[in-house]
C-alpha cells in the first residue's frame, strides 16, 4: 500500500512539470519576408500597352488599418469641402414679414379693390422675377468655381511612406496619415457634384435598358401599357383659378336667428297639436333645413299639410316640406336664410373632388343644403333637361357647365356644339378652340346641326364595328395602343339654351334626331344638354322626357310644370336665382342646390384664356348647314329616277309623272320644271309635247 500510494504521488508531480514544460514553449515567430511564387514586371525596353499583374505581399494589421483610416478620412475630405478662400461680402434681399418681397411704395394701395386674377398675375411676376435672379446668382457661383483635379488630394509623401518595403509595386498608390496641420494646406474649391449625380444616374438607366433581348408577351403588354400611360398622362394646359373672382369668406350662420326659428317652429307645430322636436340644423348658402322628429302616432301627412301655417307663423318668404328625409326617422323644413350667401364658381373649382377628377366632362353645379359641393359627371348623365321660369337661372347653370368643361378638358378630348337661338346668351364663347362650329342661332341651321349629330353617330358606330369595341373609351384606348393619337375620338357635348324655338319651327325634324341621340349616342361619346323656359308637353314630349335621365328644375310657377319637369311637386316653392333641384340618373328623389354664379367678366376672361392657348378648328360653318338646307330643298329625292325614266321614254310631262311614281301635281310639276331649268326637256310650247333635248349618254349627273 505505501509503495502505491508513494508511487501516484511520483506520478502527480511528473504530470504537472509536463504541463509547465508545455506552458514555457515560445511561439513560433511569423516569417515577415515570404517570397513571391510568381512576380511580374513592365518590360524595361519594349513598351507594354498592359499593366503586368504582380504578386503583391502580405500588409500587417497595422499598416491595413492605417489604409482604411486614410482612405476614411480622403473620402470624408472629397464630399464636404471646405473653400479655402472666403468671397467679399454682397448684401442679399432679405424678405419682409409683412410686405415680402414687395416694394413699400405700394403700401397705402387698396388691393382689396382690385380684381382677383391681377393681384395673382403681379404676384407671379414677383415669384417669377425672384426665381430668375436666384437661377443667375447660382451659374455665376457655378462659373467663378474652377474645375479642380480630385488626385491633387493626395500628397507624394503618401504615396511614398509604404512602397519602401514593396520594391515590386512601382504604381500602387499607398496612403498615411494625415496630420491636423496639413488639412487646409491640399484644399482647394471642388465642383459641385450636381452633375456627376446626374451623370450616374443616366448611366444607371442606360445600364438597366435591356440590349439584344426577346420580349416575351408580358413584356410587350407592360411596355404597351407604359405608353398608353405616358400618353396619358402628358402635360395638358388647362386655365388657372386665378381668372375667377375670389370665392367669399363663408357662410353667414347667425346662431342666435338659427335658435330662434327652431323655437318658432317648435311653438307652430305644438299649436297644431303635433308634437315634435328639433333634432338637426344644417345651414346651405340660401335655405336652413331643420330637421324635426315627430312623437310616434304623428301622421307624416299631417306635418306635410300644415305648410301654409307653419309659412305664416315663421313670417317665410316660402317653405318647403321633405317628409320624411330618405333615410332618416325625421321630417325637413327648409326656410330660407335671413341673408343669401353667394356661392362662386372659385370656390367649387378649388375643392379636392374636382381637382382629383379624371374625367373630362366633369362638371360642378354649386352647393347643397349641408354646404357640400355638388360635382357629378355628363358621362354619367348622359343627357341632361334644364327647364324653369324666366330668370331663374338657367342660363347661369349652362355657363357653369360650359366653364367646368373648358377647365377640365382640352379640345382633343371634348368638343362643343352650341346651339342658341336667343342669339345673346352664348355669344361670348364664340372662336374658342373647343367648338365643333361657330355658335349657331338660326333655327333651320340648328335642324340641320342635329341631323349632322345623327349621321356623326351612325359613323362612329361603323368605326367601333370595324375595331371591335364597345363604346368611345375602349375605342380610345386601342388607338393609344396602335400609337394613333389622331385616330381618337373626343367627346361632344351637344347644348341647346332654348328647346321651344326649335319645337316650333319644325318640331317633327327636332323630334326625332333627338330622341335618336338620346337613345344611342351615350356610348359613341355625344352627350345632349336641352333648356327650356316652358316645360310644357308640347315641348317636352315623352319620347324626350323618357331618354333623358337627368334633370334639373328651377323656379317654376306651377305644381304642373313641376311634375313635367322632374315628375315630382316642389320646384313650385323654389326661391330662385339658383336655387335648383337637382335628379341624377337614378336618383329617386331630388337634391336641393344652390347654383353656383359665374359673372359675364369671368366669362370672358376664360374664354380669351382659351383662345390664346390653341387656334380654333370648325368642322363646319352655319352657313354650309344653310346653303345643304336650300340645296335640299331645290333637288327632289324622285329627281335622279325622274331623269332616267325621262331619257328611257323620250317624253315627259306632268300626268305622265303623276301616273308613273304616284305623286301629286304640284311635286310632278316642280320637277318638270326642274328639268327644263337644266335643259333636258324643251319649254311649254302650247299643246305640242315636250322635246327630250339630250341623250342617255351625253347626260353626266
Amino acid at each position: 500500500m505505501r509503495e502505491r500510494f508513494i508511487g501516484k504521488i511520483k506520478q502527480l508531480f511528473s504530470s504537472e512539470q509536463q504541463e509547465e514544460k508545455q506552458v514555457a514553449i515560445p511561439k513560433q515567430k511569423r516569417s515577415e519576408t515570404i517570397k513571391a511564387r510568381v512576380s511580374y514586371q513592365y518590360p524595361k525596353n519594349d513598351s507594354f500597352r498592359f499593366p503586368m499583374p504582380i504578386d503583391q505581399p502580405t500588409v500587417g494589421d497595422m499598416e491595413r488599418e492605417a489604409i482604411r483610416r486614410d482612405r476614411r478620412y480622403r473620402e470624408r475630405q472629397i464630399e464636404a469641402p471646405v473653400p479655402s478662400t472666403k468671397r467679399p461680402f454682397k448684401p442679399s434681399v432679405v424678405a419682409s414679414p409683412i410686405h415680402g418681397f414687395q416694394s413699400y411704395e405700394h403700401d397705402n394701395e387698396d388691393l382689396l379693390d382690385k380684381p382677383a386674377f391681377l393681384r395673382r398675375d403681379r404676384e407671379s411676376r414677383i415669384k417669377d422675377r425672384l426665381q430668375n435672379a436666384e437661377v443667375d446668382n447660382q451659374q455665376d457661383n457655378r462659373q467663378s468655381e474652377p474645375a479642380v483635379d480630385l488626385n491633387e488630394f493626395i500628397s507624394e509623401e503618401r504615396k511614398s511612406q509604404i512602397t519602401s518595403d514593396m520594391p515590386l509595386l512601382k504604381e500602387k498608390v499607398q496612403h498615411t496619415e494625415t496630420k491636423p496641420d496639413d488639412k487646409l494646406e491640399h484644399q482647394e474649391p471642388v465642383i459641385s457634384t450636381k452633375d456627376t449625380k446626374q451623370e450616374q444616374t443616366s448611366r444607371i438607366q442606360e445600364k438597366m435598358r435591356p440590349y439584344n433581348v426577346i420580349m416575351t408577351p408580358s413584356d410587350k403588354r407592360r411596355l404597351r401599357e407604359k405608353k398608353i400611360q405616358q400618353v396619358s398622362t402628358e402635360k395638358r394646359e388647362l386655365p388657372s383659378l386665378h381668372l375667377l373672382n375670389d370665392q367669399p369668406t363663408g357662410l353667414n350662420q347667425d346662431q342666435a336667428w338659427i335658435d330662434d326659428q327652431a323655437k318658432k317652429l317648435t311653438e307652430t307645430l305644438a299649436e297644431f297639436n303635433v308634437n315634435a322636436q328639433v333634432v338637426n340644423v344644417m345651414q346651405g348658402p340660401a335655405v336652413t333645413r331643420f330637421e324635426i322628429k315627430p312623437e310616434m302616432g304623428v301622421k307624416v301627412s299631417k306635418i306635410r299639410n300644415l305648410s301654409d301655417d307653419i309659412k305664416l307663423n315663421m313670417a317665410a318668404k316660402d317653405i318647403r316640406i321633405e317628409a320624411p328625409i330618405p333615410g332618416k326617422n325625421a321630417v325637413g323644413i327648409e326656410i330660407p336664410n335671413k341673408v343669401a350667401s353667394p356661392v362662386s364658381l372659385h370656390e367649387i373649382f378649388a375643392t379636392d373632388q374636382f381637382k382629383e377628377a379624371k374625367s373630362p366632362l366633369t362638371i360642378g353645379l354649386g352647393l347643397d343644403i349641408a354646404g357640400r359641393p355638388v360635382i357629378t359627371n355628363i358621362n354619367k348623365m348622359p343627357h341632361g333637361l334644364i327647364a324653369g321660369a324666366t330668370g331663374s337661372g338657367k342660363s347661369v347653370c349652362i355657363n357653369t357647365i360650359l366653364t367646368s368643361i373648358i377647365f377640365k378638358a382640352t379640345p382633343r378630348e371634348v368638343r362643343l356644339l352650341l346651339i342658341d337661338p336667343k342669339m345673346v346668351e352664348l355669344a361670348s364663347y364664340n372662336d374658342i378652340p373647343h367648338l365643333v362650329s361657330p355658335v349657331i342661332t338660326d333655327v333651320k341651321a340648328a335642324t340641320q346641326a342635329l341631323k349632322w349629330a345623327v349621321e356623326e353617330m351612325e359613323e362612329r358606330y361603323q368605326k367601333f364595328v370595324q375595331t371591335g369595341a364597345r363604346d368611345i373609351n375602349r375605342y380610345n384606348q386601342k388607338m393609344l395602343e396602335q400609337n394613333n393619337l389622331e385616330g381618337k375620338m373626343p367627346y361632344i357635348v351637344i347644348v341647346i339654351d332654348e328647346l321651344a324655338d326649335l319645337m316650333m319651327v319644325a318640331p317633327q325634324d327636332v323630334e326625332d334626331s333627338i330622341s335618336r341621340i338620346a337613345q344611342k349616342a351615350r356610348a359613341c361619346g355625344i352627350h345632349l344638354i336641352l333648356a327650356t323656359q316652358r316645360p310644357s308637353v308640347d315641348v317636352i314630349t315623352g319620347l324626350i322626357k323618357a331618354n333623358i335621365p337627368t334633370r334639373i328644375a328651377f323656379s317654376v310657377a306651377s305644381q304642373i310644370d313641376s311634375r313635367t319637369i322632374i315628375d315630382h311637386a316642389g320646384a313650385e316653392r323654389l326661391l330662385g336665382k339658383g336655387d335648383m333641384l337637382f335628379v341624377e340618373n337614378g336618383a329617386r328623389h331630388p337634391l336641393r342646390v344652390q347654383g353656383a354664379y359665374v359673372s359675364d367678366e369671368e366669362i370672358d376672361r376664360i374664354t380669351a384664356d382659351a383662345r390664346k392657348r390653341e387656334q380654333v378648328n370648325y368642322l363646319f360653318e352655319q352657313e354650309d348647314l344653310l346653303e345643304k338646307i336650300e340645296q335640299e330643298e331645290s333637288e327632289d329625292e324622285l329627281y335622279e329616277d325622274v331623269v332616267a325614266f325621262v331619257l328611257d321614254h323620250n317624253s315627259a310631262s306632268t300626268s305622265l309623272l303623276q301616273r308613273r311614281f304616284k305623286i301629286g301635281y304640284n311635286r310632278a310639276a316642280r320637277l318638270i320644271d326642274t328639268l327644263e331649268y337644266n335643259g333636258i326637256i324643251s319649254g311649254q310650247n302650247g299643246s305640242k309635247p315636250r322635246t327630250v333635248l339630250i341623250s342617255k349618254e351625253d347626260y353626266h349627273p
